[in-house]
């Protein structure tokens, strides 16, 4: 605009020696011209700042509220509106790690399935002096994803970046570190390092799962994502919706999604910008001790809330995971022929549950006692005996435990034993690290031993495996006596192995609660909303259960209070009135093979509005009616869906014979018998 106004406002040599009134003429043409421009431009920013402050728009679709979860990886979901060309969309990470940046998977155009990264700022944990930075790509059929051109500063603080340079980045990986390497012009000390991806090697965008360095001593050091930007364009659309990946920390997770134009001098205006927040609660693992008024409350915050008594967690199961499943994805065959499902209609809501059982990591020694193998050292247990003991053997003693994968740790806890305040544990070791158990590389040096527990930070934060603890001094000469190793990601949260459990009976009632939306409704096909129940998916005989619900049609929920978790999904139900026994094997073999060694009697009663103080018995009987085993002796039930594992033992713990046994139920007044077949 300026080159346009400027000129109009001046003398004009070349006119000055011309005749009067061709001077005045060409005068007032040049001033009706830039008056004519000078309008045009006025009009041209009213339009433009109208548009720009008007059609700015982010927010979340999923989750939709604040809550408390066992699930470690979060996906937000989300939709940003714009009349404005280019948006950038930013979001900050409490544990430093981003999983993806891609669309919902909810069957959109697969050919733009990845919003481009626009920029990063990474923090290496404290000031270190850097010397390169090694950046692992998304490699999408041989083709990589990775950025062409970057500009990289540096900061100690997150804020001032300074020293910015621009570099070339190699379209292939570097041999030596199966990554993409960028060399800086010399050694620069910093904390945080901010990366604007200028350029990338594929018009679809770029995409990055890990960014590393390299010190001045050649140490790689991870790096944690502290802010990532993606770039959504709307050259060809006005919304777009993007989905977020990120890794929890263990606790409270403030989260900030911000949307601003590309543009820096729109971005400054206040109303191009827009903000949304969350605060999901992140618990590794569920401990009586830490409930809220004796009981969890889980949620992904969307669709699905369990509300768990705390004593439920007091053995081995220390979490519950559950997990969204696009409707589209059961099998149809799954629920079409099932007469207890509507005709015609197909799931509203699916969702996966998983109970987590703690378990123990691979673990060799080069020298243990028989009665106190090493995995005693990894099993959770902090406390004698659950304590590795070494032989009499000269030093070095290696102990090298197996994460199962590769995984970035942060800290090493070590647990030594202690009797009558008296140290087994190291004095010095070495800390090691390898991703085949057969190269490994020493990345720390250690001899600040505590007579208890030791915490050890690992300042560069590796990624790796195996994790190896040499010992080349103890407290008690050739005695290393070990309660416990822990090892711990870099968001702070324990790493523990866990068998995964896709069915469990509690012994205490869970409520259940899964939510609906009218699009769920119409795209199921469903007529008669008041018919709505949770099924549960039983392996064993490849169909959804009627396990039941009260629905409420107001806030669009069903609720239902059971003892184990499955499978579930929300069905438009065929009306039933009578009491329901299912088994999970019938027949089944408690021979001890694995294979269907128990059963599991799952007992719905139809009747929502009876559900408080009902009595419960089960028995088992043979031919001959006498009494074999009573699997629920007179217990009051408040809930509709029950659910009993028999081991095929009678009443002395004895296996019985094989051959068809008769089980009778009384719930309330209710009465059915039938007939459980046990097999070789």
């Amino acid at each position: 605009m300026i080159c346009y106004t400027y000129p109009c406002f001046q003398s004009n040599p070349l006119l000055d020696d011309q005749p009067n009134f061709l001077s005045l003429g060409l005068g007032m043409l040049v001033r009706i011209i830039c008056l004519r421009i000078s309008l045009l431009t006025l009009v041209f920013l009213s339009f433009s700042s109208g548009r720009t402050s008007a059609f700015i728009d982010l927010s979340i679709l999923r989750p939709t509220t604040d809550f408390s979860t066992n699930n470690q990886i979060l996906q937000i979901d989300g939709v940003v509106k714009s009349s404005i060309a280019e948006i950038i969309v930013s979001t900050n990470t409490p544990s430093g790690v981003i999983v993806s940046t891609n669309f919902p998977a909810d069957g959109r155009d697969s050919t733009q399935l990845v919003h481009s990264i626009y920029s990063m700022v990474v923090d290496v944990g404290s000031p270190q002096q850097l010397k390169r930075m090694l950046i692992r790509p998304v490699i999408d059929s041989e083709f990589s994803f990775g950025p062409r051109r970057i500009r990289v500063s540096f900061s100690q603080e997150n804020s001032n970046f300074q020293e910015s340079q621009v570099f070339n980045v190699p379209s292939s990986l570097h041999p030596g570190f199966h990554r993409m390497v960028v060399d800086f012009l010399s050694p620069v000390t910093a904390q945080f390092i901010q990366i604007d991806m200028l350029e990338g090697w594929q018009r679809r965008g770029i995409i990055i799962q890990s960014i590393e360095f390299l010190d001045a001593s050649d140490r790689t050091i991870p790096a944690s994502v502290q802010d990532v930007s993606i770039l959504v364009n709307f050259t060809q659309q006005d919304s777009a919706f993007f989905s977020i990946e990120m890794r929890l920390k263990e606790g409270k997770n403030p989260i900030s999604l911000f949307a601003r134009p590309l543009s820096p001098t729109l971005a400054a205006l206040p109303e191009n910008q827009a903000v949304e927040s969350i605060s999901p609660i992140f618990l590794s693992v569920l401990r009586p001790e830490v409930a809220d008024e004796g009981r969890f409350i889980l949620s992904d915050g969307s669709q699905a809330k369990i509300v768990i008594p705390a004593s439920a967690f007091e053995g081995d199961i220390k979490k519950l995971q559950f997990f969204s499943i696009p409707p589209a994805d059961v099998p149809p065959l799954s629920y079409l022929t099932n007469t207890r499902i509507a005709k015609a209609t197909s799931p509203v809501v699916v969702y996966r549950f998983q109970a987590l059982k703690q378990g123990r990591f691979a673990v060799e020694a080069t020298s243990s006692l028989s009665n106190q193998p090493p995995t005693l050292a990894v099993d959770g247990i902090l406390e004698p005996p659950s304590t590795w003991m070494a032989g009499l053997v000269p030093l070095p003693i290696h102990l090298t435990i197996d994460l199962g994968d590769r995984r970035t740790v942060s800290r090493i806890d070590v647990h030594a034993n202690v009797i009558d305040e008296q140290s087994f544990g190291p004095e010095r070791a070495n800390i090691l690290i390898s991703n085949d158990n057969v190269n490994f590389t020493e990345i720390l040096e250690f001899s600040d031993f505590g007579d208890g527990l030791t915490s050890i930070e690992l300042p560069t934060r590796p990624t790796a495996r195996y994790i190896r603890l040499e010992i080349t001094e103890d407290k008690q000469v050739n005695n290393v006596q070990l309660n416990e190793v822990e090892f711990f990601d870099a968001s702070g949260a324990k790493i523990v192995p866990f068998v995964v459990l896709d069915q469990f009976v509690f012994e205490q009632p869970l409520f259940l609660e899964l939510s609906y939306t009218e699009s769920d409704l119409i795209s199921a096909g469903v007529s008669q909303e008041a018919d709505l129940q949770i099924f549960a998916w039983a392996p064993s005989s490849q169909e959804w259960q009627l396990a039941g619900g009260q629905i409420d049609v107001n806030r669009q929920t069903v609720g239902l209070e059971l003892n184990y978790i499955a499978q579930f999904a929300l069905f438009q139900a065929v009306p039933e009135l009578e009491l329901r026994a299912l088994w999970s094997f019938n027949p089944f073999s408690p021979d001890g093979n694995g294979i269907a060694d128990t059963t599991r009697l799952t007992i719905v009663n139809p009747d929502t509005l009876q559900t408080e103080s009902l009595e419960l018995v089960v028995e088992i009987y043979d031919l001959h009616n006498k009494l074999i085993r009573t699997l629920i002796n007179r217990t009051v039930v408040n809930s509709n869906s029950i659910s009993v594992e028999w081991d095929g033992r009678d009443r002395t713990g004895r296996i019985v014979n094989i051959g068809p046994y008769i089980y009778q139920i009384l719930l309330g007044s209710q009465v059915q018998n039938g007939v459980i077949v046990v097999g070789k």
